[in-house]
């Protein structure tokens, strides 16, 4: 530019820069665009973790669920073999005889536990402590006894306990029960 002195070292480039504008960003534009991805990133990070929570959420309950039904298919498998005159049974445990062997279902802390023949095997783990119940009926209509013993009028066991599952952070509580006809095979 005629009567403009450019300083020493400035070379051609940067004059041209200075007498038009010049392809390029501003410093506001760059700013501008980092926030905005900033917020973007913000979202998006947000989203990708409630959407792994919630996946470990539904896989730790799918958990819970399977652990649960094999516990009550056991104890069903269990009790179509229990004969009611040659057993014991409260709100908290069963004890029966199979084939000479003594067997005895009860919880012990978060485990519902199976002995048989003086060896504890855990049926589920992950059960609210003291909500393994069990009762007792003549028929399906009858009323619940909480406990007998040696009565053979009894036909039905009916079971139920609250799975908590391993991580009670999620406060996850979730009951289940069934009732199942003692002495099928007989």
């Amino acid at each position: 530019m005629p009567g403009i002195a450019m300083p020493a070292g400035v070379d051609m480039s940067k004059q041209r820069c200075l007498r038009r504008k010049c392809p390029g960003f501003t410093l506001i534009e760059i700013v501008a665009s980092l926030v905005v991805m900033g917020i973007i990133a913000a979202f998006g990070t947000s989203l990708l973790t409630n959407v792994a929570r919630g996946y470990t959420h539904a896989r730790n309950a799918d958990e819970v669920v399977q652990k649960a039904q094999m516990a009550l298919q056991r104890m069903t498998i269990e009790f179509t073999q229990l004969v009611p005159s040659g057993a014991i049974g409260n709100a908290a445990n069963v004890t029966y005889n199979y084939n000479g062997t003594n067997c005895f279902i009860f919880q012990n802390g978060n485990a519902i536990v199976y002995r048989y023949a003086g060896t504890n095997y855990t049926l589920v783990d992950g059960v609210a402590v003291g909500s393994l119940q069990f009762r007792y009926y003549v028929n399906y209509s009858s009323t619940a006894l909480s406990s007998f013993s040696n009565n053979s009028s009894i036909n039905l066991i009916g079971v139920s306990f609250n799975m908590q599952g391993d991580d009670t952070s999620v406060g996850m509580n979730q009951a289940y029960s069934t009732r199942v006809k003692v002495n099928k095979l007989q």
